[in-house]
């Protein structure tokens, strides 16, 4: 069995979701986790978000806060002219993920870090190119030869009509695959505790889960947190 993580760098609850999947990771070291990336609409990247939208993502982000413990820069939520092109960061995952695809989750979660808890704007690409290179060892030039492609920017437009032709509509989902069988675990935010019930029941329903348990590090449980109340 492996997962698919379908997620937007600019999705909070995505950003809330990490524990629970660093947890997730921390039990099953070797249950394999591919990053899909999905579209939050093109609305998105024709305006700022307007004062509504600020107070609707205020709520969120406090929820998340609770539930999670997470920093959050809320300072996003004072500007109003900030546009939220969550396509750079897209296309900057897609070249870690050619050059380093063991990096490409940890490099989603350091760019939700960078933006949520320390207030970077990771629709810069000198931002992005900063990571990718100084932080993950990307070569300079391959970032932005990869980067610059327009043969990129295609691909990302399928691999998000791709996540939409699955019926995903929302971030963070997680589904599971075990040969030619897809099962969903969660679309939206869980817990550590309930992702981890939820990928073991999936795993038994799929006829995996006493590989899955055999496969089980042994980790050190904090105490769970309550589930969202929506997205």
């Amino acid at each position: 069995m492996e997962l698919l993580y379908i997620a937007n760098p600019l999705c909070s609850w995505c950003y809330g979701f990490g524990p629970s999947l660093r947890r997730l990771r921390a039990r099953w070291p070797q249950l394999a986790i591919t990053l899909a990336l999905g579209s939050l609409g093109e609305a998105r990247l024709q305006r700022p978000w307007d004062a509504d939208e600020r107070a609707r993502l205020r709520a969120h982000w406090r929820r998340i806060q609770t539930l999670t413990g997470l920093p959050f820069a809320f300072g996003w939520l004072e500007r109003e002219d900030f546009i939220p092109d969550f396509r750079p960061a897209c296309r900057a995952l897609l070249v870690v993920r050619a050059c380093w695809p063991a990096l490409v989750l940890p490099f989603f979660e350091r760019l939700q870090e960078r933006f949520y808890a320390r207030g970077a704007d990771i629709t810069d690409p000198a931002l992005l190119r900063a990571v990718a290179v100084g932080e993950f060892g990307t070569p300079e030039a391959r970032f932005d030869a990869l980067f610059a492609d327009p043969a990129l920017a295609q691909a990302l437009g399928r691999e998000f009509a791709q996540v939409a032709r699955l019926g995903v509509r929302g971030f963070p989902t997680l589904l599971a695959l075990a040969g030619d069988r897809l099962r969903l675990v969660t679309a939206g935010w869980l817990g550590p505790d309930e992702l981890i019930r939820r990928v073991e029941e999936v795993a038994t329903g799929l006829g995996v889960g006493d590989v899955l348990r055999n496969s089980a590090a042994e980790v050190e449980t904090p105490a769970a947190v309550p589930p969202a109340e929506g997205r």
